[in-house]
């Protein structure tokens, strides 16, 4: 039987979580990464379940009656830090020392990826997602939103976090990770050899028009276009 992971984005619905630089807000940017997540692992034949997995308001309680509920093996719940715009970095709770080993397996991942300002650390906190669930459980928090710095890196390396939360799961449930890889591409068959098909990239009256969008698909890696000229 496959395990079970509970992946919890937190906040969502009426309760935005921080907001951070440009507006981006915290229950955005934990929902993004827990459906990354959630991919992964199910690529790993684990059995997955979200809180969450739209703009929903969803109370503390019902997060953790969910996951218990559905006898879990584990609940990750995902966050973002804020603080004074200054403060930066990764850290993970757990509940107390005893329970610590989910959320150091996650730690530990996220740091080899190299994609992070500072590393906090594990820490303990009471928290009632921690509290009150009856399988291991940690709390990410994946950066400070509202720092310049974390920001960039929770959005522009969120495949790496992602990858390094699910390896940590599966490090904590005994469960080899396995990087799928997808197959080459394979080339449909040739319909007819005697029919071939154009692509038309934009139409000019003007010859200058015409080069310039040339010079700008070259620029892309496409020597092989060239222009024609019709009439009406």
């Amino acid at each position: 039987m496959a395990k079970k992971v509970y992946i919890d984005p937190g906040h969502g619905g009426n309760d935005s979580g921080a907001v951070g630089i440009d507006g981006a807000l915290e229950k955005t940017v934990n929902l993004e990464m827990a459906l990354k997540v959630e991919k992964l692992l199910k690529n790993q034949d684990l059995d997955v379940r979200l809180t969450r997995k739209d703009d929903r308001t969803l109370s503390l309680k019902e997060r953790v009656d969910l996951a218990n509920n559905w006898s879990a093996d584990c609940f990750v719940s995902i966050h973002c830090n804020a603080f004074n715009k200054e403060a930066k970095g990764v850290e993970t709770y757990s509940l107390n020392d005893k329970t610590s080993d989910l959320a150091k397996d996650i730690q530990e991942e996220i740091l080899k990826t190299g994609a992070y300002t500072l590393n906090r650390g594990v820490k303990t906190a009471n928290f009632y997602v921690l509290r009150n669930t009856k399988m291991r459980a940690c709390l990410v928090e994946l950066g400070f939103i509202d720092n310049f710095d974390d920001i960039k890196i929770m959005t522009e390396k969120d495949d790496e976090i992602a990858t390094a939360i699910a390896k940590g799961i599966c490090k904590f449930l005994k469960v080899e990770y396995k990087p799928r890889v997808d197959l080459e591409p394979v080339n449909p068959p040739i319909q007819d050899s005697d029919t071939f098909y154009r692509v038309v990239c934009g139409s000019f009256n003007n010859k200058v028009n015409a080069e310039e969008r040339i010079e700008e698909l070259k620029e892309k890696g496409f020597d092989d276009c060239f222009i024609t000229m019709f009439k009406k």
